[in-house]
């Protein structure tokens, strides 16, 4: 069945704000669903009209429907994870969920769902994100200049909308041999919806043959509660947390011990043109010392002592229609309640914004978004304020050919390399900013493609890059030195419509990331030159589909470890530069196949199997030299590869 869309079709869309507010119209029940084929029906094209509220598509974004991206292969049905196959993103190791996009360090980049910040996203090693897939509606990534209601973050943003409440009960669960998840929705009256979900994750089970010197734990909750109180007016509880745990005994990868809570209290009150919405969320983190080697770093952190925050967020959110222009706003107001485990870090501290975008459609073949907000970080040291301009348009060319133009500055306070909950640095030492445009063209092809080509240019100003590669080597730099640089390139992607029986996308990435510390030149230790990859998935009917994900990369750039009578030396950047050599390049092959039954009245079983590195390749990851043995040799981690069978039920 081909499902087209009917010329003339009404679309109507409120705001280019927080795609959130979007779910109020939402409310209504779905349509019932088409009965079954069966083998005596008509096997050629249905065209079926499609009318409804079309979700607002933020100019720059790479958006995506969450139903699409589950199926990816290597991903483990999680829509998050199919970021690290988009042009732009660059992982720092295969099966590590964090990433630099467009150069900008993995600190650098925001996750939000439903306009609440989260400290992390995903769970350690390539398993599942701490949101629940069936909770969510769609995810957008912006690799940068996001619109300004995405404030204070430098680098990407990766944002997610959850579903409207479900006016019926529905549920997943799943049984994989690494973890076990349950979700579930129901109505407990007219006015009001719970739903609850969780997730538990034992992976040593596959560890323990696969790799054996890496322990791994972690686990995620998330509630829900909301009341309509009038057609206009409805209230909710949200609520969301995960931790993690990591090991490895060979002492190639940093440990990790982490853990964060968020709960969100929010009213929404909507009108013919626009809407608000007030929250307040508390937020409680916590990461042990020892995560990340932050015992190594200037943090002033005992062996024993965790990092630990407790803070309140109020914001305020509008979204108004001006004619034939759209308006959102909003402010917001942070405070940290309670701090400990850092000396360095001051024990008080607030942030407060604003931000305002409007969106004008100038023709019918231009829409601009024109986007600012301001920031301001009290800490005991003193007030440090910032403005990021923001500016996106949208020209429609002709019918197959549109180009995307977007500007903007972004500020951050500084940060660790990794996202670390619990770690709050302070901004009177200075505000990382990025000045960052891109240029790109979309383009519609036959057969059901579209491509886009996109070329950047990022200006880095006071950067926490990744210059603790050269902590323990490197005697005139730390972890939170500064970095100023530049990161350039060019980015594709093709995309075969997932409505084919033949579906997925190519995505390429060439880029450089160039810096420098205390004036010497040198590139980014996560510059790859070349990303690429490849993303297949065939229907072949009656619930089954089989799918692939290729990934190749170059290796970056790394500072040799010296070795002298097992001891690695000191060395300082000095009038020679720094010595770089790159790392040996990486691939590797992901696979999933699928079969679902359905089993009438709305449920429905499958089983899946998916592989995660099935090559077993093992990634280069630094060099060590040896002065007694006069020669370099490439240091491999790995495999990290994990198989999955797993079953798959829901209603």
């Amino acid at each position: 069945m081909r499902i087209t869309p009917v010329a003339g079709a009404c679309f109507s869309v409120l705001a280019a704000a927080d795609t959130a507010f979007a779910q109020a119209a939402q409310s209504a029940p779905a349509p019932p669903e088409p009965p079954p084929a069966t083998e005596n029906s008509d096997t050629g094209p249905v065209e079926v009209t499609v009318r409804g509220l079309k979700p607002p598509r933020d100019i720059g974004s790479r958006d995506v429907p969450t139903s699409t991206l589950r199926n990816v292969p290597g991903t483990f049905g999680d829509p998050f994870q199919a970021v690290a196959s988009m042009p732009g993103v660059g992982p720092m190791a295969s099966g590590l969920p964090y990433f630099y996009a467009r150069g900008a360090p993995p600190a650098d980049s925001g996750y939000f769902l439903d306009g609440i910040p989260l400290p992390t996203l995903f769970h350690i090693g390539p398993g599942p994100s701490v949101v629940p897939p069936a909770l969510l509606d769609r995810v957008q990534f912006f690799p940068a200049t996001a619109p300004a209601r995405f404030g204070r973050f430098a680098g990407g943003i990766i944002s997610a909308d959850s579903g409207a409440p479900s006016p019926v009960a529905r549920g997943e669960a799943s049984l994989r041999l690494f973890d076990v998840s349950a979700f579930i929705e129901s109505p407990l009256d007219s006015a009001s919806t719970a739903l609850v979900a969780g997730r538990y994750g034992y992976p040593n089970l596959l560890l323990s043959v696969f790799a054996p010197q890496l322990s791994l734990s972690y686990g995620d909750y998330t509630a829900r509660l909301t009341r309509k109180l009038s057609a206009a007016d409805a209230v909710s509880l949200f609520a969301i947390g995960a931790y993690d745990t990591e090991r490895d005994e060979s002492g190639q990868l940093l440990p990790v011990d982490t853990r964060f809570h968020r709960v969100d209290l929010r009213y929404d009150h909507t009108w013919r043109d626009g809407r608000f919405r007030v929250a307040t969320t508390i937020g409680d983190d916590r990461t042990a010392a020892r995560t990340f080697g932050l015992l190594s770093t200037p943090f002033s952190i005992g062996a024993n002592d965790a990092l630990t925050e407790t803070s309140v967020r109020v914001r305020f959110e509008l979204a108004q229609r001006l004619g034939s222009a759209r308006l959102s706003a909003g402010v917001d107001a942070n405070g940290l309640v309670d701090h400990s485990g850092s000396a360095s870090v001051p024990p008080s501290q607030q942030v407060s914004g604003a931000f305002v975008d409007l969106e004008v459609r100038a023709s019918e073949r231009v829409t601009m978004v024109v986007g600012a907000r301001v920031d301001a970080y009290q800490s005991p040291r003193g007030l440090t304020a910032s403005a990021d301009p923001r500016l996106a348009m949208r020209i429609r060319v002709t019918p197959n050919l549109t180009s995307i133009t977007t500007v903007g500055i972004a500020h951050q306070p500084p940060t660790y390399l990794l996202p670390v909950p619990g770690l709050r640095l302070d901004p009177a030492d200075g505000l990382q900013s990025a000045y960052q445009y891109a240029q790109g063209a979309e383009f519609r092809l036959p057969l059901a493609l579209t491509a886009t080509v996109t070329a950047f240019y990022n200006a880095d100003r006071g950067m926490n890059d990744f210059v603790s590669d050269c902590g323990a080597l490197a005697i005139n730099c730390s972890v939170v030195s500064r970095v100023d640089g530049s990161t350039y390139g060019l980015e594709v992607i093709v995309q075969r419509s997932f409505s084919e029986k033949l579906s997925g996308w190519l995505s390429y990435t060439l880029s450089r990331a160039e810096r420098n510390i205390e004036g010497l030149p040198f590139l980014s230790p996560f510059d790859r030159t070349h990303e690429l990859s490849v993303v297949l998935r065939y229907d072949f009917g009656n619930g089954i589909d089989l799918g692939v994900r290729g990934t190749y990369y170059t290796g970056r750039p790394e500072i040799p470890s010296v070795l002298l009578q097992g001891q690695s030396l000191p060395v300082a950047f000095g009038a020679g530069g720094v010595p770089q050599y790159r790392l040996p390049d990486f691939y590797r092959i992901d696979l999933r196949a699928a079969k679902r039954w359905p089993l009438g009245g709305g449920r429905w079983l499958a089983a899946v199997a998916e592989f995660f590195d099935a090559t077993l390749n093992r990634e280069a990851v630094d060099f060590k030299c040896s002065i007694a043995a006069g020669r370099c040799t490439a240091e491999h981690v790995g495999p990290i590869a994990l198989p999955s069978i797993g079953l798959e039920g829901g209603f």
